[in-house]
């Protein structure tokens, strides 16, 4: 049994605390920490903090990254039960951990708790030492985490989308909880930068549904519903971005990647892979641009078509979708370049749109009037995110409008790929919305 504080680390942590100047007595911290040590006795069978978790204390200490980017790490530890905290109304109840849109404007981590995250990341004070202080800390209320970003459920009893239901649940890692449970995998991000310093990005955040919401989840399925909608999956967007894809050609380091390979789908931000796992499962078909590309029929079993990134497509395509008389644009961007497919040698070529070709650059590679790309797919915000009908001519021939009416079509104002993760209140009106169009 390895006890929580040496003696060493007990005179560290005192004189720290004397140094810094904070309002607690040392008797305070000599009564919680020292006194009371047997509450937090560890065993040599803990489980090992991640490598990733001491990157993030590092990078906070330095001010790399923002707080709420500390606290995923927290989270983390708490969710895995290397942090032991029994009491759940210690947790705090704020509404930005349901809604990340919505800036928080308290600190939930006092600033001088940084040093100590970055002695512990440079080896200066133990594993077990640093857990301790933080539930410690955490218990106290002088480090507040919020309650929905904790899953007090075990990853067992989340419902995952058929795509990922084959992977190894040990993989994942809970973010928190929204709409839906939130993981990745912990190496799965990017940092860029922000005004605040650097921003961790999540490549391809895990959606799974939460065994006790399903009150929440059956008003905006179709589950029960008699509705048929299909979503289109982007798998044609997703080769156009890989690696040696066309984006390879736009900026100039491939000038034969016009044709491209075909690449296995993947739940990206540019295949909007966040939409496809939360539209998947609450009971929307799903197909991919194959699909239709090959049979472009398919489209008229549904009663409803929802389109997603669907950047590149096919002319086959673009005339079955445009046709239908009920689509969402839920993606700004959507038939932005026509391209051709020889599936016998499993490839994709560029034709027209994205300024291409050079002798005669073109930005819609349909001449399509309805291209809402600019200015809104560089918007993923969404701040002010609305739907907006159009009515496409195309999908009103043969129809008896004057009677009948027009077929209404309909398009958003932003990129909404994060908001599926990110923001519980706009995910679920959003999905609410698309249910009811």
């Amino acid at each position: 049994m390895t006890k929580f504080f040496s003696k060493y680390n007990l005179a560290s942590i005192i004189l720290f605390f004397l140094i810094i100047g904070v309002s607690i007595p040392s008797t305070t911290i000599l009564n919680s920490w020292a006194i009371h040590e047997n509450e937090y006795v560890k065993t040599q069978k803990s489980n090992p903090i991640p490598d990733w978790i001491r990157n993030n204390a590092e990078w906070w200490a330095d001010g790399k990254i923002t707080e709420d980017d500390f606290l995923y790490g927290i989270t983390f530890l708490v969710d895995n039960n290397i942090i032991k905290i029994t009491n759940k109304s210690i947790f705090e109840k704020t509404d930005d951990a349901i809604d990340s849109t919505i800036p928080t404007q308290a600190k939930r981590v006092p600033d001088w708790i940084k040093n100590n995250a970055g002695w512990w990341a440079k080896g200066q004070i133990s594993d077990s030492a640093f857990v301790s202080a933080l539930e410690w800390l955490i218990s106290k209320g002088i480090m507040k985490i919020d309650v929905h970003r904790i899953s007090f459920i075990p990853i067992e009893d989340v419902i995952f989308a058929d795509a990922l239901r084959k992977h190894d649940k040990s993989d994942f890692v809970h973010l928190y909880s929204s709409l839906f449970e939130v993981y990745v995998r912990p190496d799965g991000y990017t940092l860029e930068e922000t005004e605040d310093g650097e921003k961790r990005v999540w490549i391809s955040p895990i959606l799974g549904l939460h065994p006790e919401k399903m009150d929440l989840y059956n008003e905006l399925s179709l589950w029960h519903d008699p509705q048929r909608a299909v979503v289109i999956y982007p798998i044609f967007t997703g080769t156009a971005y890989a690696e040696g894809g066309f984006y390879d050609y736009y900026n100039g380091r491939c000038d034969h990647c016009t044709t491209t390979t075909l690449k296995p789908a993947g739940l990206l931000y540019t295949s909007s892979g966040n939409a496809v796992q939360a539209l998947s499962l609450l009971g929307y078909d799903l197909i991919n641009d194959i699909d239709v590309d090959k049979n472009p029929d398919i489209l008229k079993q549904y009663d409803k078509v929802v389109v997603l990134h669907n950047e590149y497509v096919t002319r086959a395509m673009f005339d079955a979708i445009t046709s239908h008389p009920k689509v969402i644009y839920l993606y700004p961007n959507a038939l932005y370049a026509e391209i051709e497919v020889d599936y016998q040698a499993n490839t994709m070529t560029l034709i027209r749109g994205h300024n291409y070709p050079p002798e005669d650059p073109v930005s819609n590679g349909f001449d399509w009037e309805f291209d809402n790309t600019h200015p809104y797919e560089f918007d993923n915000e969404c701040k002010t995110m609305e739907l907006y009908s159009i009515e496409d001519w195309r999908s009103n021939v043969g129809v008896d409008v004057a009677r009948m009416g027009a077929n209404t079509h309909w398009m958003t104002n932003c990129y909404p790929e994060i908001m599926f993760y990110s923001s519980g209140y706009v995910a679920t009106a959003l999905l609410k919305a698309i249910k009811g169009l």
